[in-house]
């Protein structure tokens, strides 16, 4: 029996964006990094195959070893939104969580009249527009991935990525447009994210406003929750710059 260490990826990447970080788990406990639906090789998602987040909460569920006691969740962006859902099922021994820029834009869109002035034009342009979670046809294609990748690191990282490497996005295109269109539409709001569990909620200087907004939301209704802003970094800095987020990681498990 021991405690475990789920590191939970984002849309478009994998387990291997936490190589770097899942060395930093205190001794006697175990890491565990599991790929979600639609992402292994004998498991893509086929186009026009329909989802919905359980699929991806029970799949994860299913990878969390029997022997486990204590579960410690480690995840960015849908995968926070994916750890949320975790550390609120009564079934989990969760004792913390850590997360990195949790996506809920759902929780956003529902609450767009209270936003910050220079947030909600960002919320409404993005999920507002039809073509983006709305348009079945092209979602995943060349277009949506281009402006969802840019969206998130800066305009011009999808033309400059090698062919390799869109060759991989394009494979899970489908499987990334229906987990931004799931989270888009999941209206709950941010009060049911309340743990009463150690919390450190974390986001990059320079990232999206929208997405500093959403960890803001998040520490007001977790009074116990540990708030940083990491300093040059961004919302893919934990995939890119992973050894200026290790200390935040860190500096939670010492606070356990």
């Amino acid at each position: 029996m021991t405690d475990t260490a789920l590191f939970l990826h984002s849309t478009g990447t994998g387990p291997f964006m936490w190589k770097r970080l899942m060395g930093s788990v205190p001794e006697g406990m175990q890491a565990v990094a599991p790929l979600n639906r639609g992402y292994a090789s004998d498991d893509l998602w086929p186009r026009g195959q329909g989802f919905e987040i359980s699929q991806d909460l029970a799949h994860v569920k299913s990878q969390i070893p029997p022997d486990t006691t204590g579960l410690h969740l480690v995840a960015h962006s849908y995968g926070g939104l994916l750890a949320m859902h975790l550390a609120l099922d009564p079934s989990l021994p969760v004792k913390s969580v850590w997360l990195y820029e949790p996506v809920l834009f759902g929780s956003m869109r529902l609450m767009q009249d209270q936003l910050p002035p220079d947030v909600a034009p960002e919320v409404s342009g993005l999920y507002e527009t039809p073509d983006f979670i709305g348009n079945e046809a092209q979602g995943g294609d060349d277009a949506w991935l281009e402006r969802f990748i840019d969206f998130w690191s800066q305009p011009g990282t999808w033309a400059a990525m090698p062919d390799k490497v869109k060759g991989l996005s394009r494979a899970l295109g489908w499987k990334m447009f229906l987990e931004v269109r799931a989270q888009a539409l999941l209206m709950r709001p941010v009060a049911d994210y309340r743990f009463d569990v150690p919390v450190t909620l974390v986001h990059g200087e320079h990232t999206r406003v929208s997405a500093r907004e959403m960890v803001r939301q998040l520490a007001q209704v977790n009074p116990q929750a540990t708030l940083e802003s990491l300093t040059g970094l961004g919302h893919m800095s934990v995939v890119t710059q992973a050894d200026q987020v290790l200390p935040s990681l860190q500096a939670h498990w010492r606070g356990l």
